[in-house]
Order: C-alpha cells, then sequence, then structure tokens
C-alpha cells in the first residue's frame, strides 16, 4: 500500500496549489494530467539513481480553515514499458518532503517578500535549496555524504 504523506501550510488551498504547480515546474518534474479538481495534479519526476522509470506522484491542496490547508502526496512507482520496477528506496517520500519543504520557502518568500539582491549565498533560491538539503538530511532521507556532496556542488556555484 503506498503511503501518504500530509503537510500543513498557512495557506489558502488555491495558492498552496499554485506554488506547489510552480515548485513541480522548477524541479523539471513532467504533468502528467490535471485532477477533476482545480487542487489537484499528478506529475512524473523522471528517472533517478532509485528508480529507472522514476516515480508518478499525486498531489492535492485540501482546505482546512479559511487561511490554512494541507497538501497530500501520494505516489507510486512508474512503469517501464509493461513491466513495474522494484526498489525505489524510500525515494517517494524523499520527493514528497523536499516538495512540501520548497513550497514552504516559496509561500514564506512570498508573505515576507524576497531577500535582498546581492552575494549568491543571501539569495531565496540558494536558502530554499538549502533547506531542503537540510532537511532531508535531518530526516535521514540522505546520507552524510550525499549531504556534504550537495551541499559542496550548492556553494560553489
Amino acid at each position: 500500500m503506498a503511503k501518504t504523506y500530509e503537510f500543513e501550510f498557512d495557506a489558502p488551498p488555491e495558492e498552496l496549489f499554485n506554488e506547489t504547480l510552480s515548485a513541480v515546474n522548477a524541479l523539471g518534474f513532467s504533468i502528467l494530467h490535471n485532477e477533476d479538481t482545480a487542487t489537484s495534479v499528478t506529475f512524473n519526476t523522471g528517472p533517478s539513481m532509485w528508480s529507472a522509470a522514476g516515480q508518478d506522484m499525486t498531489v492535492t491542496a485540501y482546505p482546512v480553515s479559511q487561511s490554512s490547508s494541507k497538501l497530500v502526496v501520494t505516489g507510486k512507482t512508474a512503469r517501464r514499458g509493461g513491466e513495474a520496477q522494484y526498489g525505489s528506496w524510500g525515494e517517494r517520500g524523499r520527493i514528497a518532503k523536499g516538495l512540501a519543504t520548497r513550497v514552504r520557502g516559496t509561500l514564506n518568500e512570498a508573505h515576507t517578500g524576497p531577500a535582498p539582491a546581492g552575494d549568491p549565498v543571501e539569495s531565496s533560491a540558494f536558502v530554499v535549496e538549502l533547506a531542503i538539503l537540510c532537511e532531508l538530511h535531518r530526516n535521514g532521507d540522505i546520507t552524510d555524504d550525499e549531504f556534504a556532496d550537495s551541499k559542496q556542488r550548492l556553494f560553489t556555484r
């Protein structure tokens, strides 16, 4: 049975969904189709080192109150040809958590304003990417070595 990931946000569902769509596009994922509701979409992550055909993920924004909502993320391993692949080793969880972290960062930026221009280390994109890496590492979704390598690449851009 597929695991469901839920994340709460201080934003109405439409705003949360729009930021989620922006994050899906920014991450280079392929939208497969919009669901019946205006706040749900299914996308494919593409191949990775954990899965040859990637993950097919569905994201839906649900209202919790007038000013808050939750993002529900589910997924399954994509099929390549007629056969399912096996062994994604927690990839769906890493994708869900990384997507939620990115959306949270852009929503926070939308409410507080962008970081001042100047040094690239102070740029909001840098901060969002670093926050995603830190959360993935803290949750045990990436190893110490993967974290160090990714952080080094981020700092030397």
